[in-house]
């Protein structure tokens, strides 16, 4: 398993509707990627600041996802700047006894 890991700048807030539509439309497409587990979206509005953490079934999915389309995707959505993107290894023994949702039947 791989975590990739993006942080970016976020000029426009949670509450501006054209954004919450274009993010909605993109979860939707998000949600299909090959190998995704999940992905979870956070956001800190008054540091102006967003991150999302994806969990993919292996090393090559996920970057096959943050080395390749991702960044013109999220660079086209109006305030979106300054992308980082990482990526981790998991350590399976550690989540599981913290309760991290790992296996694919946590998928819809």
């Amino acid at each position: 398993m791989k975590l990739l890991v993006v942080r970016y700048g976020r000029e426009l807030g949670k509450d501006d509707p054209e954004q919450a539509r274009a993010f909605l439309a993109a979860a939707e497409k998000i949600a299909r990627l090959p190998g995704l587990i999940w992905k979870i979206w956070g956001y800190d509005d008054s540091a102006r600041t967003a991150e999302s953490i994806y969990l993919f079934d292996t090393g090559e999915q996920a970057r096959a996802w943050g080395d390749g389309a991702l960044r013109a995707a999220l660079g086209n959505h109006p305030g979106v700047s300054n992308i980082e993107i990482r990526y981790y290894d998991v350590d399976e023994q550690l989540s599981a006894v913290t309760r991290g949702p790992l296996t694919a039947g946590v998928r819809a």
